[in-house]
C-alpha cells in the first residue's frame, strides 16, 4: 500500500496557511507563519499565502493555533477529531496531526496545535526543519536544498512534543562592541525591532524563550524604530520572555540612567544610599513602561557600570534589603507582585547571598522566597556555587548564568568559541542534577560565531533527557547531527563526519588555551617536543578545513566559511603565529639562522589573520556581515584588549660559514662542520624526535624523525647544503640495544656529523597488562587508563571522551555525591613500574572546578599499595572562584587546569596507585609521577609507555 503524503507545494501551488485573527496569539502566529512561508519559498520558489477566513480555504491547508485561541482547532478538539490530552495544561508543547476533510472544501489539513503560543510556534518551526530549513538560515546563510515540490509522508506528521526540561531558556547579547554593534548599526541603523525580529526568530527556531538584550550602549525599550517601545512589543508578540541582565533592575537598561537622571533629580549618582528617591522614581517609570509585557523581572542592584557596591559586607547586605523591599513595593503598586522575579547571585553578590562568618546573608530572608535565585559560573564556564540538598526544592527555583564570552579579568575572551561542548555538558548537567532547572541563560557575546554552542546549550535545556547526564558522550553525535542539518543534503556522510570532527578539534584547541592569551612562550619549544606537537595539530586543522572547503558546493560556501572554515583556520593560525614567534625567539637567542625562517612564518600568519578578518567582514554573503568580526584577539596583556599586539620577532644578519647547531630534544652544541661528537641524553624509544640543523647562511632546517628500524629521512637544507643536495639521517638500533648508546649519523654534501646519544634501553619483562613504565624519571598517565575502577555507594567513575587538555577525563556519577573518608569513596587504580628507590612527586591534572559550596573544597586522596591514603585539596585555602584578584583562580582558568602535587617515597618495582574522589565535581584528566623536577611545559609530559591490556570496573 503506497504511503500517503501531504503536499505542501505541488505543481507551483502551495498549501494555504490559516491563523485565527480572533486569537489572543494572532499577532505572533501571523509573524511566524510569514516566516514559515518564507522558508517554503526558499526551498521551492513558491510562497504560501496566509489566510484569516475559513471559507477561503480549499485543497490542502495548514491550520496553526493554540488551545483556546483558535476556534476551528477548538471545534476539532470538541468533536474528538484532535485529542490534545497529551499536551493540555503543559508548557510549550505542540501536537501535529493530519485531518482528512475537516471542513467543506478542504481535502486535508495539517493541524499544528500548541498548548500555548510558543508551543504552536515551535510546531511551525519544526515543520521548517522537516523541509530542510536550518534554524540558522538567516544567521549563517544556510541555503536549503531547492526542490520543485514539497511532500511529507503522513506518518512523519503525527508528532507530540515534550515539555521543555528547563522553564526559561535563553541567551544574553553582551560585550556587543566592536563587532555586533558595528554590524547592527550599519545593517539596521540601531538595535531596533528589525534587528530583534531576527534574534526572536532564531531563539524560537532553537526552542528557546528568553532574552537578555544588548546593553553596552543600547536600550531595548527605547531603541525601537516605529516607536521607542517597539522592541518590547515585538518580543511580546513573538512570545519571547524578556529579562535584563544581572545588574539592570526593573526593566531599565544599564545605560539609561546617565541619559535621563535629570528627569528625577539633580544627582547622577547610581547610589541607592545617597540618591534613593531619584533611583526609585527611575525604576517606577520602567515598570509603567514595560508592565504589560511578559518579563522575568530582575531585582537587586550593583554599582555603576556593573561594578561592586561600595561599603562593608554588612552595609551592602542591609542596602540590598532596602533596595529589594523598595522594588517589591513598586511591583505591588502596579499589581506585579506575583510576576516572576529573579535575583542574580553574581560576583560579590554571592557573598551577600551566603553571608560571611560574622554577617548573615540573604539566603534565609523570607522576602526572597518567591524570587528565582540565579547562580552564576565564574565567567569562564565553571560553576561557582550550587544548591545544597536542603535548598534544591525552593518554590521559586534556581537559575544559572553561564558564559561563552566574557569581558573582564583576568583576561577577556570575545572572539571565537573557546568552550567545548563536553565542558558545557559536564558543567550544565551538574547544574541540572543539583536542581537548577528554572532558568538557563548564557552570555553569547556578539551571537556570532557561537552558532554551535548556542544550539547545543538550548537543546540541552529543552531536552535534558535526550542530551543530559543519562546521555554521556553524545556530544560527538550532537555535532554530527548539527553538521548534517546545515550541510547534509549537499555532502557525503563521510564529509559531514569529517567536518564535525574538525569543529570538535578546533574548539578543543581553543578550550586548551584561549587564543587571546596564547603567547610565544606558552608551548615549550624544547621539552616533550610540545610546541611542534601543538603546531602539527594546528596545521592539521588548517588542512582539514581547506580539504572540506573544496567539497562544499557554491551555494553553501558562505555558510561553511562562517560556521567552520573561519573559526577553525583563524584559531589555528593564531596558534601557529605564537609558536612560530616562540621558535623565532629561541633560535635568535642561539644565533641560529632558523630565527629568520620563523620570523618570516610569523609575519605570514599575521597577514593571514588580517586577511581572514577582512574576508569575513567584506568578502562573504555580499558583504552582509560587515563589522561582525572586529574583536581584538591576539596578545592580551591586560584584562581587556588595551595594549594587545601581534608578537614581535627577531631577524639575524646572514653570515655564511661552517658553524652549525645540532639540537636533539633540546640539547644543543655549536661546532664546525665535519665529524663531531655530541653527547646528548634522551630517550630514543619515544616515538617522535626533532633534529634541528642550522648554520650561518640564509636559514636553517628543521624536521621531525620517528623512531623505527630504518630511521632514514631525506630532506633538502637551505644555507648549509647547496641547492638540490640531500640530507640523510640514520641510526643503527641493534648497536643501541647492545651498547645502550646510539649514534645518529647525519650526512650530506660531503659533510658527516655524528651525534652520540646515551639511551635508556629497557627490556620489559613479563608485566601485567596496563603497567606504566618509568622512563627518564617520569610516569605520565591519562586518567582513563586504569586497571580497575572501584565504585562505592552507587557512585561510579565514568570517562568523558575528548574532555580536557589531552585525551579525556574521568568523573564520579551521580555527580551530586561527596565523601568524607577515602575508604568510603570510589577509586581509580593504576599500575606503575618505577626504576629507583627515591622520593617521587605526583601531579594530578584536574579540571578547573571551583569549590561548589561554602564548606567544600575539591578534595581527593592518593595511596600507593597498602599505605594509608593522603588527602589533598586541589584548591588552596585562599582560593576564590571568579575573583580576578585571586591568583590561584586566575591561573586555573587561564591554564584550564588545576595542577596539584603530593609527595611519595617509593621503592624500585611495581606499585598500585589509587586515586580516591572525595568532593563532588572533581574531574581528573591526567597523573604525572616524577622523580625529578619537571621542566616547563604547558601540557606536561606525553603519556608514558604501558603494556597492553584493558581496564576493569569493580562495583
Amino acid at each position: 500500500m503506497p504511503t500517503k503524503e501531504l503536499h505542501l507545494v505541488k505543481q507551483g501551488s502551495a498549501a494555504k496557511i490559516y491563523v485565527d485573527p480572533k486569537g489572543k496569539d494572532y499577532e505572533g502566529l501571523r509573524r511566524v507563519a510569514q516566516s514559515f512561508a518564507a522558508d517554503v519559498k526558499q526551498v521551492t520558489e513558491v510562497e504560501p499565502e496566509i489566510y484569516t477566513q475559513l471559507n477561503k480555504l480549499d485543497g490542502t491547508v495548514i491550520i496553526a493555533g493554540s488551545i483556546g485561541s483558535n476556534d476551528f482547532i477548538d471545534d476539532l478538539i470538541a468533536e474528538g477529531t484532535v485529542d490534545v490530552s497529551a499536551i493540555q495544561n503543559k508548557r510549550e508543547c505542540y501536537k501535529i496531526q493530519v485531518v482528512e476533510q475537516p471542513t467543506a472544501g478542504v481535502d486535508k489539513a495539517l493541524v499544528i496545535v500548541g498548548s500555548d503560543k510558543r508551543g504552536t510556534i515551535y510546531g511551525l518551526y519544526s515543520l521548517s526543519e522537516k523541509i530542510g530549513v536550518s534554524p540558522w538560515v538567516y544567521w549563517a546563510d544556510i541555503v536549503p536544498e531547492k526542490k520543485p515540490a514539497l511532500s511529507i509522508p503522513d506518518n512523519q506528521l503525527h508528532v507530540i512534543s515534550k515539555e521543555p526540561s528547563v522553564k526559561y531558556r535563553g541567551i544574553f547579547l553582551n560585550d556587543d562592541w566592536p563587532s555586533l554593534g558595528s554590524w547592527v548599526t550599519q545593517r539596521f541603523g540601531d538595535f531596533n525591532e528589525d534587528f530583534y525580529d531576527k534574534v526572536f526568530e532564531l531563539i524560537l527556531r532553537l526552542k528557546g524563550n528568553y532574552l537578555w538584550p544588548a546593553m553596552w550602549s543600547a536600550e531595548f525599550s527605547l531603541n525601537g524604530k516605529s516607536s521607542p517601545i517597539a522592541n518590547a512589543k515585538h518580543a511580546q508578540e513573538y512570545g519571547i520572555i524578556m529579562g535584563t541582565s544581572h545588574h539592570e533592575p526593573l526593566f531599565r537598561a544599564g545605560s539609561e540612567w546617565q541619559k535621563v537622571y535629570s528627569q528625577y533629580g539633580t544627582s547622577n549618582l547610581w547610589d541607592f544610599a545617597r540618591n534613593k528617591q531619584a533611583i526609585t522614581d527611575f525604576w517606577e517609570d520602567g515598570i509603567k513602561r514595560n508592565q504589560d509585557f511578559d518579563n522575568l523581572i530582575t531585582l537587586g542592584m550593583r554599582g555603576e557600570s556593573d561594578s561592586a557596591l561600595e561599603g562593608s559586607d554588612q552595609e551592602n547586605i542591609d542596602l540590598l534589603k532596602d533596595i529589594i523591599l523598595t522594588q517589591k513595593e513598586l511591583l505591588k503598586k502596579y499589581n506585579l507582585e506575583h510576576a516572576p522575579q529573579i535575583l542574580a547571585v553574581y560576583k560579590e553578590v554571592e557573598k551577600y547571598w551566603y553571608g560571611t562568618a560574622g554577617v548573615e546573608g540573604l539566603k534565609d530572608w523570607d522576602v526572597l522566597n518567591d524570587v528565582t535565585i540565579l547562580l552564576a559560573d565564574d565567567n569562564f564556564g565553571n560553576l561557582r556555587k550550587i544548591p545544597t540538598k536542603n535548598e534544591r526544592n525552593r518554590s521559586a527555583g534556581w537559575g544559572m548564568y553561564y558564559h561563552f564570552d566574557y569581558h573582564g579579568g583576568p583576561h577577556s575572551y570575545e572572539w571565537l568559541n573557546t568552550t567545548p561542548l563536553e565542558k558545557v555538558w559536564e558543567q550544565m548537567c551538574m547544574a541540572f542534577d543539583y536542581g537548577i532547572r528554572e532558568v538557563w541563560i548564557v552570555n553569547v557575546g556578539d551571537l556570532k560565531p557561537m552558532e554551535l554552542p548556542i544550539s547545543y546549550f538550548l537543546d540541552l535545556a529543552y531536552d535534558f533527557e535526550a542530551w543530559g547526564t543519562g546521555a554521556i558522550n553524545r556530544t560527538v553525535e550532537y555535532t554530527n547531527r548539527w553538521v548534517e542539518q546545515q550541510f547534509g543534503y549537499a555532502l557525503e556522510q563521510e564529509t559531514c563526519l569529517g567536518i564535525a570532527q574538525l569543529l570538535g578539534d578546533y574548539i578543543r584547541m581553543n578550550g586548551r588555551r584561549k587564543p587571546e592569551i596564547i603567547y610565544p612562550s606558552t608551548f615549550s619549544p624544547i621539552h616533550y617536543n610540545e610546541a611542534h606537537r601543538v603546531l602539527e595539530q594546528a596545521v592539521m586543522i588548517e588542512k582539514a578545513a581547506g580539504k572540506y572547503d573544496e567539497l562544499i558546493p557554491e551555494q553553501l560556501k558562505d555558510a561553511y566559511f562562517q560556521l567552520v572554515y573561519f573559526p577553525a583556520v583563524a584559531s589555528a593560525n593564531v596558534v601557529k603565529m605564537q609558536i612560530y614567534a616562540g621558535l623565532n625567539h629561541l633560535y635568535a637567542k642561539r644565533n641560529s639562522m632558523l630565527a629568520n625562517t620563523y620570523a618570516a612564518l610569523t609575519r605570514e600568519t599575521i597577514e593571514r589573520d588580517k586577511y581572514l578578518e577582512l574576508v569575513y567582514n567584506s568578502g562573504i554573503s555580499d558583504g552582509k556581515w560587515q563589522g561582525m568580526m572586529s574583536s581584538p584577539h591576539v596578545g592580551y596583556i591586560h584584562w581587556n584588549a588595551e595594549g594587545w599586539k601581534y608578537p614581535d620577532v627577531n631577524t639575524l644578519t646572514p653570515a655564511r660559514g661552517s658553524l652549525m647547531i645540532v639540537d636533539v630534544e633540546g640539547t644543543e652544541q655549536a661546532y664546525v662542520s665535519g665529524t663531531a661528537n655530541l653527547r646528548v641524553f634522551t630517550n630514543l624509544q619515544k616515538e617522535n624526535y626533532r633534529i634541528t640543523i642550522s648554520n650561518g647562511g640564509e636559514a636553517g632546517f628543521e624536521y621531525q624523525v620517528r623512531s623505527s628500524v630504518d630511521w632514514i629521512k631525506l630532506e633538502k637544507i637551505r644555507g648549509w647544503i647547496e641547492a638540490g643536495e640531500t640530507l640523510q639521517v640514520s641510526v643503527d638500533w641493534e648497536k643501541v640495544k647492545e651498547a645502550s648508546t646510539g649514534e645518529i649519523t647525519i650526512s650530506g654534501a660531503g659533510n658527516i656529523v655524528k651525534v652520540k646519544a646515551a639511551v635508556d634501553w629497557i627490556d620489559i619483562p613479563d608485566m601485567p597488562p596496563m603497567t606504566f613504565i618509568e622512563t627518564h624519571n617520569i610516569v605520565s598517565i591519562e586518567a582513563e587508563h586504569t586497571i580497575t575502577r572501584v565504585s562505592k555507594s552507587g557512585v561510579v567513575w565514568k570517562t568523558i571522551d575528548s574532555y580536557g587538555r589531552s585525551l579525556s577525563s574521568v568523573k564520579m556519577f551521580p555527580d551530586a555525591v561527596s565523601f568524607e573518608q577515602p575508604e568510603d569513596a570510589p577509586c581509580l587504580e593504576y599500575r606503575i613500574l618505577v626504576q629507583q628507590d627515591t622520593d617521587y612527586s605526583l601531579t594530578a591534572y584536574i579540571a578547573p572546578t571551583n569549590n561548589l559550596s561554602q564548606t567544600s573544597g575539591l578534595k581527593y586522596a592518593i595511596s600507593f599499595d597498602d599505605e594509608a591514603p593522603v588527602i589533598k585539596d586541589a584548591l588552596p585555602t585562599n582560593f576564590e572562584g571568579g575573583n580576578h584578584d585571586n591568583e590561584p583562580w586566575c591561573r586555573a582558568v587561564m591554564d584550564n587546569i588545576h595542577a596539584v602535587t603530593t609527595s611519595h617515597a617509593l621503592t624500585k618495582g611495581l606499585h598500585t596507585l589509587r586515586f580516591y574522589g572525595l568532593d563532588a565535581g572533581l574531574v581528573l584528566q591526567k597523573l604525572v609521577l616524577s622523580a625529578a623536577q619537571l621542566p616547563y611545559s604547558y601540557l606536561g609530559p606525553e603519556e608514558s609507555f604501558y603494556t597492553s591490556g584493558t581496564a576493569s570496573i569493580l562495583s
